[in-house]
């Protein structure tokens, strides 16, 4: 398990790289074709963290925090499908903050998780 875990891990962080990549040409009004791109990274990120949530399950890193990983990469979806149509106009800049914050925020749970299944943390519960 150890090497799959490995590459969720490098496909969480790749992910992250192209994504913030994207989301900050977009923000600046560039390359607005891309979008459907950006889309379907991200939700590369969230089965990647789905598929970390489910290991880490199996591996009882501790349902609580498997459980919040696996929902916050739902909620990173579903803010991901919505967020375009939020708060249209000049202040719709404060929603693309929090799409950006909440993206961080998955990737360092996914990240998280990947270091704890790979050190074995869970063994220590």
């Amino acid at each position: 398990m150890s090497s799959a875990v490995t590459a969720l891990r490098i496909l969480v962080r790749l992910c992250g790289v192209i994504l913030i990549i994207l989301g900050i040409i977009f923000w600046t009004g560039h390359a607005l074709g891309l979008i459907p791109v950006h889309m379907v990274v991200g939700l590369l990120l969230a089965v990647t963290i789905w598929v970390l949530a489910f290991l880490g399950a199996r591996a009882h890193v501790g349902a609580l925090y498997v459980t919040l990983v696996a929902l916050w990469a739902l909620v990173m979806v579903v803010f991901g499908a919505v967020h375009a149509n939020m708060v249209p106009g000049p202040a719709h800049w404060m929603i693309q903050v929090v799409h950006l914050l909440i993206g961080i925020v998955a990737l360092g749970l996914g990240d998280q998780l990947g270091t704890r299944l790979s050190r074995g943390a869970y063994l220590a519960q």
